[in-house]
């Protein structure tokens, strides 16, 4: 009887500690999704961004094609 003071302590402290870890685990987890999110975003708007300019390379060289094959004497 005389322990049962000590025996709750410890367990409040133990279920205190546990909590701590799970809060702490949480935390990392909650970092770690958003920096795979974020480089995730940032490969997607990579590709879209040479995409796009790549497209606008192509576009304006037929242009640039067109222009000159109807400039060029034909023979």
């Amino acid at each position: 009887m005389a322990n049962e003071p000590v025996n709750q302590v410890a367990s409040g402290v133990s279920n205190l500690a546990e909590s701590v870890g799970k809060m702490s685990q949480v935390s990392v987890d909650m970092v770690t999704n958003v920096m795979n999110t974020s480089i995730d975003v940032f490969k997607t708007v990579n590709k879209l961004s040479i995409d796009i300019a790549s497209n606008a390379m192509n576009a304006l060289n037929q242009a640039l094609q067109g222009v000159s094959s109807a400039i060029a004497p034909k023979k």
